[in-house]
């Protein structure tokens, strides 16, 4: 399977909270990290983040980056 179409199977994850895509990248047995970002002053936490985009990990061919984010983007 090409790198593109690998990726495009599992993009129909983004939007889900972590905690469900992570369920099923588990069950499905595929290698996974998750990478954080935050609006500028805030931390974003695995407790309320959601995958706002899945990419291929660059060093680590055949395993997936969750990146992931929590829904409050509002700066002070």
């Amino acid at each position: 399977m090409s790198e593109a179409s690998r990726l495009n199977e599992w993009d129909f994850l983004i939007g889900f909270p972590l905690e469900e895509a992570e369920q099923i990248l588990q069950e499905e047995a595929v290698s996974y990290e998750l990478l954080f970002t935050a609006a500028p002053g805030k931390v974003s936490s695995q407790e309320d983040a959601f995958v706002i985009a899945v990419r291929d990990h660059q060093a680590r061919p055949g395993t997936l980056v969750l990146v992931c984010a929590s829904s409050d983007w509002t700066v002070n």
